[in-house]
């Protein structure tokens, strides 16, 4: 691969992490369809459901688990992170708003928007996710 074919394939692949953060601020799980390989593994699943999330279902039950416990979820990309070195690669640093959906055990703790930072690393092939980690700064401990 060149060096100009490396430099489109790292945009490319950064439109890719775009679109993924898209599905979660649109609500879409239909994007998943589009940019989530069937081999998908997201590690950053198994600190809240118990294993990590596979393939593009994976993803849509991470979509709809978020949905179920909050009223308020969106992100925005601060930056994304690639090299030609490592085309395959992309990094990314964003930020979190969420609002937990109100319980009638807790409501003081509800309706109150909480910020959360992240960095992600995500690896694409043949124009698809096919893995993910995360590091999460913030996430209430109880969601």
């Amino acid at each position: 691969m060149d060096t100009n074919e490396s430099i489109s394939q790292v945009e490319i692949n950064k439109g890719i992490i775009q679109r993924y953060f898209e599905a979660y601020n649109n609500k879409n799980e239909a994007i998943f369809d589009e940019i989530i390989s069937p081999n998908y593994i997201d590690h950053g699943q198994s600190a809240y459901m118990g294993s990590p999330g596979l393939g593009v279902s994976g993803a849509k039950n991470d979509l709809k688990y978020s949905l179920d416990k909050l009223d308020e979820l969106s992100y925005f990309v601060e930056e994304l992170i690639a090299s030609p070195n490592y085309p395959d690669l992309v990094g990314a640093y964003w930020k979190g708003i969420l609002t937990p959906k109100a319980t009638s055990a807790d409501t003081h703790q509800t309706m109150k928007k909480i910020n959360y930072r992240g960095i992600s690393i995500y690896r694409i092939q043949n124009g698809k996710m096919v893995e993910t980690w995360h590091v999460v700064d913030g996430w209430p401990p109880n969601l």
